[in-house]
């Protein structure tokens, strides 16, 4: 390739990197494919685990969200009769969270994604997990119902969705050890700018939300029917989250509004703990923008709220600061919604029909119900800090900077350096032991032979015993090391 050739190349790449973002910027949401792979298990294959009760319930919520915003979804999960009364959509679809069921659906959804490639549409991937968690031999995991999924597993599942951008979503036990190794002592290992340790994290296409950046618990909590990490992420995902406005939630205004949502829980056993990670160069998790359907809370009305549908399922928390606006998606009009304000114990009625709904123009009524649960004092203060765009400014920023590079696992040279010195000695043996008997034979040429032929023939012989002494001291030594590498107990300095 001559001079030119590789500056024009060089700046359709830049152009290629900077035109998508200037259009999120100042124009129309761009034109992707958004798919959505959700698994929710209540039940492990970690036996001495206990159920967990609302990982279904998760799951179809999340089927539900995905939906509203035109994702192709694939949905795992094994509804209970509660659940399946709730969401008729996800009970006539669901299949059952277990490793075939997800090999199934991976190499489907794999097709898909390709196929939109094929034809050069933009491809977003949702990997969204609820269910049990845990470590084993410093590698996390997270379970189906007959099988353990590692870093590693989800490593290779990705790698065969050819995906413009993936985005992992999991509320589980020690999630953060899917990414990243745990160090001794059961502590996490420290990460730089764009994480290290893992094949899954090396992969720059793939952003993180787990739900415990350490070994802490996950919760579930019966005001909310479902995991307390779930709720708050898909109220963010609802639009609760998005501070500036713009139709979109990003990375840090995600895990701004969720530690926000956290902040009063006194007991850090009952906090959840978020990691979060944008995929490199890109910080935008969710766009909005598609879906016409909406509910305002403008700032004069600002307060805690939280929106249920007709069925009672409570779909989203929100807590506008003061002046802040906000607003939320709106599911498809299958019914009356409710606006809860918490301030003031207050309920608004939200009819169908409109397609956007100010609560200015809403009244307020007496709630239909009172929601108190076992965990109510210990959750009870979740959403009570308002939630700003002062919040994403004080929050640290999770995207990875375009040009890093990810950090490579750190790996021992002694393994390789004590196979590669034993190769190299045992060959020189073999080569010693070819020289022996070429001084054998040459040796049993001598009958017939004039002296000066014997004379040559002698030196000849003498050189190659010389070399073959020579290469099997060489060969003893190299195997020698190579064994003291590979069986010598305890750290040789590499």
């Amino acid at each position: 390739m001559n001079v030119r050739a590789a500056l024009a190349a060089l700046v359709l790449g830049v152009v290629a990197l900077v035109a998508p973002a200037a259009a999120r910027a100042d124009g129309p949401a761009p034109a992707t494919a958004t798919f959505a792979l959700v698994i929710g298990s209540n039940r492990s294959v970690d036996a001495n685990l206990a159920p967990l009760r609302y990982a279904d319930d998760d799951a179809a919520r999340y089927l539900d969200l995905f939906r509203l915003l035109g994702a192709r979804t694939y949905l795992l999960t094994r509804l209970d009769e509660n659940t399946r009364r709730l969401h008729p959509q996800a009970a006539a679809e669901a299949i059952d969270p277990r490793k075939a069921s997800l090999d199934a659906a991976v190499a489907g959804l794999a097709a898909d994604v390709a196929r939109a490639a094929e034809r050069n549409v933009e491809t977003l991937v949702y990997f969204v997990y609820a269910g049990h968690g845990d470590v084993k031999d410093g590698e996390g995991y997270i379970t189906l119902e007959d099988a353990r999924l590692t870093g590693g597993d989800l490593a290779r599942i990705f790698a065969r969705i050819p995906a413009t951008r993936i985005h992992l979503i999991a509320d589980a036990c020690a999630s953060y050890f899917l990414a990243y190794s745990r160090g001794p002592g059961g502590e996490r290992r420290p990460i730089g700018a764009f994480g290290a340790g893992t094949a899954l994290a090396a992969d720059g296409r793939v952003g993180f939300l787990l739900s415990t950046s350490s070994a802490r618990e996950s919760h579930e909590w019966e005001a909310f029917q479902s995991g307390v990490f779930s709720h708050e992420v898909r109220s963010g995902l609802y639009g609760a989250a998005d501070a500036d406005g713009d139709g979109q939630v990003s990375y840090r205004e995600i895990a701004a509004f969720v530690a926000r949502a956290n902040a009063r829980i006194p007991n850090e056993r009952f906090r959840p703990d978020l990691h979060a990670r944008a995929p490199r160069g890109e910080g935008t998790l969710l766009d909005l923008r598609r879906v016409g359907r909406r509910l305002e809370i403008d700032g004069k009305h600002a307060g805690h709220y939280y929106l249920e549908d007709a069925r009672g399922v409570r779909l989203a928390d929100v807590h506008n600061a003061a002046g802040a606006s906000v607003s939320l998606v709106r599911p498809p009009p299958s019914g009356r919604a409710y606006l809860r304000q918490v301030d003031d114990d207050t309920e608004r009625v939200i009819d169908p029909a409109p397609a956007v709904v100010s609560v200015a123009d809403l009244a307020p009524e007496p709630p239909r119900v009172a929601s108190r649960g076992a965990a109510h004092e210990a959750f009870g203060t979740i959403f009570s800090v308002p939630f700003d765009r002062g919040a994403v400014e004080a929050y640290p920023d999770p995207v990875a900077p375009p040009d890093a590079a990810p950090a490579p696992p750190r790996t021992s040279l002694r393994r390789p350096i004590a196979i590669g010195t034993l190769a190299v000695g045992g060959a020189a043996v073999l080569a010693g032991g070819a020289f022996t008997v070429a001084a054998a034979l040459r040796h049993d040429d001598a009958p017939g032979q004039s002296q000066a032929e014997l004379a040559a023939m002698n030196d000849a012989v003498a050189d190659r015993q010389t070399a073959a002494t020579a290469l099997y001291v060489g060969g003893g030594v190299a195997i020698a090391t190579g064994l003291f590498l590979l069986l010598w107990p305890g750290k040789t300095g590499f």
